[in-house]
């Protein structure tokens, strides 16, 4: 299939093969694509809002998290963070939205990723409407947080300074938490985008 196009990337979280092990889990259409940082805490400071500035309208985004005890992991977001001010017909703003290709993903101390349980539902029987809504809640934000992943937790939640975060068992992924601690602290955030090479 030829090299992915991973060898211009600088990170401070992710070394050459785990960026690799990363690039093998995304859907093959973003494999062919450039990765770009689009927003890094290091450099653009911690703030939600100034995540958003930089991110939203990119579609789909990597997330990458180190945490100060040298814990990483993250998240595929499929859909344009831009879509939380979007209104449903009551005029109401969506709380959760993104689409199935979203998944977390764990580097260190753990290597895994974890998909939308949907896909194995899918797999096991055509009928999708087994799929509780529940497992369907793959990105909310708001100027408080963001959070991937619910149902009885949050996969990934990051406060508004993007400073501190939880993550838990979630029905939409079925993940375990994602640091041995359900509590983090951040140390450096960074987000790609994806551009033709």
């Amino acid at each position: 299939m030829g090299q992915y196009p991973v060898n211009n990337v600088k990170s401070m979280i992710v070394v050459k093969d785990e960026l690799l092990t990363l690039w093998s889990w995304l859907p093959v259409r973003m494999t062919m694509h450039q990765p770009s940082l689009i927003y890094t805490t290091e450099e653009h400071g911690c703030s939600l809002t100034t995540f958003f500035q930089r991110v939203e309208k990119h579609e789909p985004t990597l997330i990458c998290i180190r945490t100060v005890k040298d814990h990483v992991f993250g998240a595929y977001c499929s859909t344009a963070w831009e879509q939380r001010n979007l209104k449903d017909e009551f005029g109401n703003r969506q709380t959760y939205f993104g689409t199935g290709e979203c998944f977390l993903f764990s580097l260190r101390p753990t290597v895994a990723k974890y998909q939308w349980v949907g896909i194995s539902k899918q797999q096991q029987n055509s009928e999708l409407s087994s799929v509780e809504h529940s497992s369907e809640l793959f990105m909310h934000a708001d100027s408080y947080m963001i959070t991937i992943g619910g149902g009885n937790g949050q996969g990934i939640m990051l406060d508004q300074e993007l400073r501190f975060g939880k993550t838990e068992k979630c029905n939409t992924f079925d993940n375990p938490p994602l640091t041995p601690d359900v509590d983090f602290e951040v140390k450096v955030i960074e987000v790609y985008s994806f551009a033709n090479v």
